[in-house]
């Protein structure tokens, strides 16, 4: 079973990956997405299982820092891991908040409405309660306000059928228990 991290957790093996980029000159700056981006930036009591990172400045160094620290504290190799990169904006549309600065390494969480949108984009069940999340801390009440933040933020992409039936069904449910008001 893969454990899972808390923020604490996540800061600790930030501030080791740091240390060992410093030891051997190297720097880095990782855009963080997913679970970890909301414990990071929210500084939530939720965890995650992993570290979905786009490593935009020393990959290399990144993961022969991340395999030593994985060792060390008997996590899995995939602690921090670049799988969820299709779901992340381009470079230049990215947006989001510094969770962890250091002269060797930088890290920036995704900001809300970019959160939201690589869920949406996403539609993954295990993703729902960080939709509900995120569609209320974004204001978000209708299928038709996320698909215009997707489209600020994937100007190429909009939702497919399956994402939008998937993301109707959690606003229908967040509405009918009155967590979101319907947007009039």
């Amino acid at each position: 079973m893969t454990p899972a991290f808390s923020a604490s957790e996540l800061q600790e093996a930030l501030s080791e990956l740091a240390v060992i980029l410093q030891r051997s000159r190297k720097r880095a700056r990782i855009y963080v997405a997913g679970g970890a981006a909301m414990i990071l930036a929210n500084k939530s009591d939720k965890l995650t299982r992993d570290i979905d990172a786009w490593i935009e400045e020393g990959y290399g160094a990144v993961m022969d820092a991340a395999q030593q620290i994985a060792r060390q504290r008997g996590w899995p190799s995939t602690w921090i891991n670049e799988q969820a990169t299709t779901y992340m904006p381009p470079p230049e549309k990215r947006r989001g908040t510094v969770v962890y600065d250091h002269p060797s390494l930088k890290v920036i969480a995704a900001n809300n409405d970019h959160l939201l949108a690589m869920k949406a984009r996403a539609a993954r069940s295990v993703d729902e309660s960080d939709v509900e999340q995120l569609l209320r801390e974004c204001s978000c009440s209708t299928v038709e306000q996320v698909e215009s933040l997707v489209q600020n933020v994937f100007p190429d992409e909009g939702l497919g059928e399956r994402q939008k039936q998937w993301l109707g069904a959690v606003i229908d449910r967040l509405t009918n228990q009155g967590d979101i008001e319907p947007d009039e």
